[in-house]
């Protein structure tokens, strides 16, 4: 029931209820992408949009259908073009200077260039 009430006024867990109308209405399904994000556009084709699957998140568009989404081709993507995407756990990210988070008070005296000596009137 609160997960209904949330769709109300909470964007980034799905689509919201204004986006679920103009969808019903307007909306024409163009096609579907290997993370079941749903595509679609107006019959007049000026407007384009995609329903996630679960959280929204862009990064979750393949390169096909970005291309498609941002109008720099007309050309509807089929299964066969769609590119795997990499999962976020075969990344392995560098973590910068996780030993000391940075504050202002612990860069306080450590200058880039040890030659710089303020002016002083």
């Amino acid at each position: 029931m609160i997960s209904k009430i949330a769709n109300l006024f909470i964007w980034w867990n799905g689509q919201t209820i204004g986006t679920i109308i103009y969808t019903k209405f307007f909306g024409v399904l163009v096609g579907k992408d290997e993370q079941e994000n749903s595509y679609y556009t107006t019959i007049d084709g000026k407007k384009r949009w995609v329903n996630y699957k679960g959280d929204c998140d862009a990064s979750s568009i393949s390169p096909v259908w970005y291309s498609w989404i941002h109008k720099t081709t007309n050309i509807i993507p089929n299964s066969n073009q769609n590119i795997e995407i990499k999962k976020n756990d075969n990344l392995k990210l560098k973590k910068t200077n996780s030993s000391k988070p940075y504050h202002p008070n612990n860069f306080k005296n450590q200058s880039l260039y040890d030659d710089y000596i303020p002016w002083k009137p």
